[in-house]
């Protein structure tokens, strides 16, 4: 009998589990659709955003997910009198059907059957309902296209003067970030604050604008020079700022006591304006014909505020291209701080395959958590800049698999292992991406590594004439999988940040991308290169190394063209039993062997006191031959073309047949 007893508890124990959360689901729901009845809504709509429109939102501000359970960063969440849905694109499929209650309708954002929120909200809602929207968490853009479709069905959009919410989360909700704020050292920033702000002036000026309004925490940080941590893995600080482009003064808004008398003296000629004055500061600058400039990236609430929108200019904020492109110091520091990153990283590795070896049971937990250990060792180091990727098997086709909430599997021999990690520390933001297996590697996921590599190493490549958007590049990236019919769901790069945000904008490189703010390259951008391949339940593959636009070396410039290129930051070593070498050209052989003695040059003299990682290195970045060199290459490129061989040679045979009768005809 004792033998059921623990079954019959588990599967007890499991019932009552999911029982359990069903019921907090529906509770969930329950009271918001009680609120809803009384306030006159028929519907609500719940966007993950804060009021910064942040890409990491601090716990406090986690709405969506604390109602839904879905802990994605992309997606938002419907709910009406009878049903509740939420959509998001194709990097979170996976989660999101792992994570949502049944009660919840999957909407797949990507897809081009699925109906937009707003037709959906028509189809469901009679004429003259409300919806409910907080003006606060919406963008401008997103507001006014769904308050246009919705008015087609005589249907209102509504922001409410209280979140409905924040008004049904009373329990358990965490306090809003209230972190120290510090001063980013000039030897860092390589600007000061002052210089910064003098340069967003002339932007301003040359718009004939009179302010412009700083919405993006990153903004805040970066033209200020100070940080903090309020959203995780993020120095940031919860703040909004009006730059003048006259003699006004400029104005922070933050909640009152954050800044010391040490802040105070620093930011001297700054006026200090209480967090939640700042829409009411607003409407009134408007009302005294002040032209003010709000970028389309804040919310509709800020840009509602603007009592009188001919005072308005409604363009990318100025501060994006500023603090994108890296200034000497900053890509001074950050070479340096990109070399310290990539030793913790083949530590970790020599690490990984280590312990494996000698039989250590590694999740993906603690492989996650060993990395940040040794990037701890660091004094530069601050915190992650963002919750590491670390994924076994099936798991690492979730593109954003969350390692904190997923089941901690262990890495074996058997299944593939993905890490994607970066620092946040005082002179750079990282992120690395490397695809590990520890067996014999099945010959598909070989070839799809390669591919995946080879896209890497085009990218990595190019050289490109000024004035090309990144979505121009992107097919250098998705090539070799395209040639057989392969591809990913995600972009291909995204901008980096300095010590700020992982995720920049600009640059961007996806072919997918039109958005009328998009920018060209220019020296000093830093982006992410990181194409990939994932097999649903079976295995992902992705391979991420930051790389910087830098002036290319060419034997000629046509018509005194200067060219760019990009240059390698990291340098991580690609795993060879991955590799498969018959696949590569002459070209991205002699890239892969160039890497590796880069390899070598930055990283070996960083290794002295580690001679054991020493020699993992060397052997991990032996020179590559050139595929005729293999002999087992010939007979692979012989397999992969005989049925192609075998039809031309068919053909052949048939058309000598053909001459040789009509010679004996005659």
């Amino acid at each position: 009998m004792k033998i059921f007893n623990v079954p019959i508890l588990l599967i007890v124990g499991i019932w009552i589990s999911v029982a359990k959360c069903q019921s907090t689901t529906k509770e969930k729901l329950n009271k918001l659709r009680n609120l809803m009845r009384q306030e006159g809504y028929s519907a609500c709509v719940i966007p993950r955003d804060d009021e910064h429109l942040s890409e990491y939102v601090a716990a406090y501000d986690k709405r969506r997910a604390w109602l839904s359970d879905f802990t994605g960063s992309a997606g938002t969440a419907v709910v009406t009198l009878d049903e509740a849905a939420l959509w998001t694109d194709s990097r979170y499929y996976l989660q999101a059907e792992n994570q949502l209650d049944p009660i919840w309708i999957l909407m797949k954002a990507s897809e081009p059957d699925t109906l937009k929120i707003e037709t959906w909200l028509r189809s469901k809602l009679s004429a003259d309902a409300k919806v409910a929207m907080n003006a606060r968490f919406s963008s401008v853009s997103t507001w006014q296209n769904m308050e246009n479709e919705l008015k087609k069905s005589d249907i209102s959009l509504v922001s409410p003067d209280r979140d409905l919410i924040d008004l049904i989360w009373t329990e358990g909700r965490p306090q809003k970030p209230n972190t120290d704020i510090y001063i980013h050292n000039i030897t860092f920033t390589g600007l000061t604050w002052k210089q910064k702000v003098d340069q967003v002036k002339e932007k301003i000026k040359d718009s004939s604008a009179d302010y412009f309004v700083v919405t993006a925490l990153d903004e805040t940080a970066w033209l200020f020079n100070l940080r903090a941590s309020d959203l995780p893995n993020n120095p940031m600080f919860f703040s909004y700022a009006i730059i003048s482009g006259n003699n006004e003064p400029h104005r922070l808004y933050i909640n009152p006591g954050r800044i010391n008398t040490n802040l105070q003296e620093y930011l001297d000629g700054v006026v200090m304006r209480n967090y939640t004055d700042i829409l009411d500061d607003i409407r009134t600058d408007s009302l005294k014909g002040y032209k003010i400039w709000v970028a389309p990236q804040s919310s509709y609430a800020i840009y509602s505020s603007v009592s009188d929108k001919n005072v308005m200019i409604n363009k990318a904020s100025p501060i994006r291209s500023l603090k994108a492109r890296k200034n000497d110091v900053e890509l001074k520091n950050l070479r340096k701080c990109h070399i310290r990153d990539s030793v913790a990283r083949i530590r970790h590795m020599y690490w990984l395959e280590n312990e494996l070896e000698k039989g250590t049971v590694i999740t993906e937990k603690t492989s996650a958590a060993k990395l940040e250990e040794i990037q701890k060792e660091d004094p530069y180091f601050v915190m992650k800049s963002f919750n590491s990727i670390s994924a076994v098997g099936k798991n690492a086709a979730i593109v954003h698999y969350s390692t904190e909430e997923g089941e901690d599997s262990i890495l074996t021999k058997d299944k593939i292992y993905l890490l994607d990690a970066g620092g946040n520390y005082l002179d750079c933001t990282s992120d690395i991406t490397r695809t590990h297996f520890y067996g014999t590697v099945p010959s598909a996921i070989k070839d799809a590594y390669t591919r995946v590599l080879q896209g890497s190493i085009n990218l990595a490549s190019i050289v490109f004439p000024p004035g090309v958007y990144g979505r121009e590049l992107d097919v250098e990236a998705r090539s070799a999988l395209w040639k057989v019919g392969l591809d990913y769901g995600h972009g291909t790069g995204h901008g980096i940040g300095y010590f700020l945000s992982v995720h920049e904008n600009p640059p961007t490189t996806s072919y997918s991308s039109r958005s009328a703010y998009d920018e060209t390259f220019v020296p000093g951008m830093i982006q992410s290169d990181e194409p990939g391949y994932y097999e649903d339940g079976y295995y992902g593959i992705r391979l991420e190394t930051d790389i910087v636009t830098v002036e290319a070396k060419t034997e000629f410039n046509f018509r005194g063209r200067q060219y760019l290129t990009f240059e390698s930051l990291n340098f991580v070593p690609f795993e060879k039993n991955l590799i498969n070498k018959c696949l590569l050209t002459n070209d991205q052989v002699d890239w892969l062997n160039l890497y590796n003695k880069q390899t070598r040059d930055h990283v070996l003299p960083r290794l002295e006191k580690f001679p054991e990682v020493r020699e993992y290195l060397l052997m991990k970045t032996e020179p590559f031959q050139y595929s005729h060199a293999y002999k087992d290459c010939s007979s692979y490129i012989i397999q992969k073309n005989g049925s192609l061989l075998l039809k031309h040679f068919g053909n052949s045979i048939l058309v000598l047949m053909m001459i040789l009768s009509l010679f004996f005809r005659f």
